[in-house]
């Protein structure tokens, strides 16, 4: 028999079973159980942990009486990166989060390392980047402003009463402008630009587009107005993820203004999500020669980082995917990936009842390509930021852990588009991990204790972006998002997630389209998934 100690854990090699008795006692004996409580409940390195203490101090250096940097909170969440027993005082370095700045030094004893977590059932999981928001579209760039010359302001009024379109007022001034006269046709055009506006501030983009067409032959050939027409009908197909199309109205309205940094910087951007990127690229430096701007810049350091990350990568297309793949990978590999991503479309398609209405982009990195050009956290295996980024470096084939990791990214489109860019993250990654046939399972009991004891997050801070948070704080976020998308199916079965998923695109909040689609809100639905999870795992 061996005995080797290592960091506070006696770990045993016991070659005669039958003296497996002596070992235990060996233990006992060594660590009462007591202190091996105390010492498996202190952070080590590379450990996220909470603070215990009311108020801990933060110094800069290993050394009590060094310059004292900041103060933590009782519950506060650190990463501790670095663990160093000095003179008998043990010491943490500490970040707020694995990717950030160590902010100095603490007593490790004034920390508890939060408990293992269970590894994900699956690969690590893919993250989506585009930030869930309530805006309009998942558009970047700010819209021209609307004429407010002629009227308009006061056209607002009369057309828009309540919160409801007036029809027959529209009706009207289409009848007066049957005469000919110049103010009754401008009129009717407005008065289709006033609805319009109001229809995609509803979140309405046919019914917009709509008023939009009928506004064209009222506008005749007043400048402003014509663009606004194209400009509103734009606006709707990109919500609608719609981008050929748009293009084209985009490249019209730039014949009428070609010196718009605006429109340039448009078409750019939607050159870059139809996978076009010397297109999207030129038309970001015209949109930068006619007026600098910070987003634009951005957009374009993206695009080019992009292009030249896959300036040598092969190509391929199906039905519904363009793919990008690195020299390192091959033809098989590339052939079955698409293969795979079509079969899984036609199960999303009738799972999610919806269809992308554009080819989607897949690019196939090695892992160091994928960090470089994601700069996502650690934890993040995969990435859909618009386009499906995915490591298989060293992949012959594709295997489960990649198939679940395609399909999980690619669901993401599916409730992208179908929800016109306004599904909060919790359940982008609920329903993602869903489809893929992940269920909560041994993680139920974690789960509900972390979240009672306030060291899990709800769901309604759930909504936004995830990049920020800690290897467990992003545990937590994905485990409580799929329980939570389980308590939803359990109740109310796959209608009220559909029901959920459209109210997300027309209601004003994640809480009115809980609200409009399952009669609950956030602290209800919480609730309610702490009672799933008990009656489901853990009775």
């Amino acid at each position: 028999m061996s005995l080797i100690v290592d960091r506070g854990t006696l770990n045993i090699r016991i070659c005669d079973r039958r003296r497996a008795w002596l070992a235990c006692l060996l233990a006992a004996l060594c660590f009462p159980a007591a202190a091996r409580g105390q010492r498996s409940q202190m952070p080590t390195a590379a450990t996220d942990a909470t603070v215990k203490w009311d108020a801990v101090t933060v110094f800069h250096e290993m050394d009590a009486s060094s310059e004292q940097t900041s103060t933590l909170k009782k519950g506060s969440s650190v990463y501790v990166d670095l663990r160093i027993d000095q003179g008998g005082r043990i010491w943490c370095g500490v970040r707020p989060s694995r990717q950030t700045s160590r902010i100095g030094f603490v007593d490790c004893k004034s920390l508890e390392r939060i408990a293992d977590l269970p590894p994900p059932a699956t690969s690590p999981l893919g993250v989506l980047t585009s930030e869930a928001s309530r805006a309009a579209a998942e558009i970047p760039l700010v819209r021209p402003a609307t004429p407010t010359a002629n009227g308009y302001a006061a056209m607002k009024t009369q057309v828009v009463k309540e919160g409801v379109i007036d029809s027959g007022y529209i009706a009207t001034l289409e009848a007066q402008a049957a005469s000919g006269n110049s103010s009754a046709v401008t009129r009717a055009a407005l008065a289709h630009l006033a609805a319009g506006e109001f229809e995609l501030s509803q979140h309405k983009p046919d019914e917009a587009i709509e008023h939009f067409q009928a506004m064209e032959p009222f506008a005749g050939r007043q400048r402003d107005l014509v663009l606004a027409s194209l400009d509103g009908q734009v606006y709707g197909l990109l919500m609608k993820s719609e981008f050929s199309p748009a293009l084209e109205l985009i490249e019209k309205a730039r014949r009428l203004s070609p010196q718009s940094a605006k429109l340039a910087a448009l078409s750019g951007w939607t050159h870059y999500r139809l996978d076009q990127m010397d297109a999207a690229i030129a038309d970001l430096q015209t949109a930068q020669r006619i007026r600098p701007d910070t987003k634009v810049a951005g957009l374009l350091e993206k695009a080019e980082r992009d292009k030249e990350a896959e300036n040598d990568f092969k190509e391929g297309e199906s039905q519904h995917f363009v793919l990008r793949y690195h020299g390192g990978a091959s033809r098989q590999l590339a052939s079955e990936v698409i293969y795979t991503l079509e079969e899984q479309f036609q199960s999303l398609q009738a799972e999610l009842r919806y269809t992308p209405a554009e080819p989607i982009a897949v690019i196939l990195y090695t892992r160091e390509a994928f960090r470089d050009v994601t700069h996502v956290p650690d934890w993040a295996g995969a990435l859909n930021d618009g386009r499906i980024r995915v490591p298989v470096q060293g992949m012959e084939k594709v295997s489960p852990p990649l198939a679940i990791s395609l399909k999980h990214e690619l669901t993401h489109s599916f409730l992208f588009q179908k929800t016109q860019g306004r599904c909060p993250s919790w359940l982008h990654e609920g329903i993602a991990q869903w489809m893929t046939g992940r269920r909560t399972g041994e993680s139920a009991a974690q789960l509900v204790a972390m979240f009672e004891s306030g060291k899990g997050k709800s769901l309604r801070t759930l909504e936004g972006p995830w990049l920020k948070f800690s290897s467990s704080e992003s545990w937590f976020a994905y485990g409580w998002s799929l329980a939570a998308v389980e308590s939803i199916e359990g109740s109310s079965g796959a209608d009220g997630l559909d029901r959920l998923l459209n109210a997300e695109r027309t209601e004003s909040s994640g809480e009115a389209a809980l609200l409009e689609a399952l009669r609950t809100n956030y602290s209800s639905l919480d609730d309610a998934t702490v009672e799933y999870l008990h009656r489901t795992y853990l009775q």
